[in-house]
């Protein structure tokens, strides 16, 4: 996925990337009696894989889902509201990424039109990223950091986390600007600052393309938000790496199974979440 990027003006440009990519990102609210819905409790970003589509997000997010609502629960983007529950998902082992597959038969009640194309490749080095995007919905205690029409967007830069304890695999971490927010609400870090819980959120790293015309950004999914530091200046990212041959495994299981949805899921959870 390529963007027209101008050297001369970076905030506008991040400003388009922005508004191009927060429709693939939602927000997972519980679904509540008579059409309401709870707080939102996490971030999800729909992808497209080998002609399939999924809401990829973290092991704890998919576990509060399952185990704490019976996978009762939206997926909410804008006014947009689509059911979630009896989808098939999985998260592999030693791996925080999660993943809900959206089958033909739902999505053509529930069109999702805006995905974000995994690419087959090998991620490019995160360190040399030109800028990282996290794009998601912040909430604190079970509570949304206010009435948000749409996903902020964080510009960060990522470094390297070999210091820090965590089970993730190939973790990075990102650290966020001073500034740099985007968002069509007006928002600033010192408002968002007890908010940065933007678990499942979609971390975006933009590389200048490799191709003769240095105008373009270049944009890979470097993974998902998994936990975060106790300074609230920046956030543990899982790696993608990993992605397509999870979502391979995921599908070829679904192709064996069909569309039994094992029973067991929540209690598995339920019994290894961390």
């Amino acid at each position: 996925m390529e963007f027209l990027f101008d050297l001369d003006d970076p905030l506008q440009c991040l400003e388009h990337i922005y508004q191009f990519l927060s429709p693939m990102v939602v927000a997972f609210h519980p679904k509540k009696s008579a059409g309401r819905t709870g707080p939102c409790f996490g971030s999800g970003l729909l992808l497209s894989y080998r002609g399939e589509k999924f809401i990829v997000t973290s092991e704890a997010v998919l576990s509060a889902a399952c185990v704490n609502h019976g996978q009762n629960v939206v997926a909410s983007n804008g006014a947009q509201q689509w059911p979630l529950l009896q989808l098939r998902c999985a998260s592999p082992q030693h791996l925080d990424l999660a993943a809900i597959h959206l089958p033909a038969d739902w999505l053509a009640r529930h069109p999702a039109e805006n995905c974000f194309e995994l690419d087959y490749g090998t991620l490019p080095d995160p360190m040399a990223s030109a800028f990282t995007l996290l794009l998601g919905y912040p909430v604190s205690n079970g509570r949304p950091a206010g009435q948000l029409n749409s996903a902020i967007g964080v510009v960060s830069r990522p470094y390297s986390s070999n210091t820090r304890r965590n089970q993730v695999v190939q973790p990075l971490f990102v650290e966020f600007d001073s500034r740099d927010i985007l968002s069509r609400c007006r928002l600033d870090k010192s408002t968002l600052q007890a908010f940065y819980q933007l678990g499942g959120a979609p971390a975006i790293s933009l590389y200048h393309s490799f191709q003769q015309d240095s105008n373009r950004l270049t944009a890979y999914l470097q993974g998902v938000v998994v936990e975060w530091d106790h300074a609230r200046i920046g956030a543990t990212v899982t790696s993608s790496a990993l992605l397509s041959g999870f979502l391979d495994s995921f599908l070829l299981r679904l192709r064996q199974d069909g569309e039994v949805a094992p029973p067991e899921l929540a209690e598995l959870l339920a019994r290894f979440r961390h």
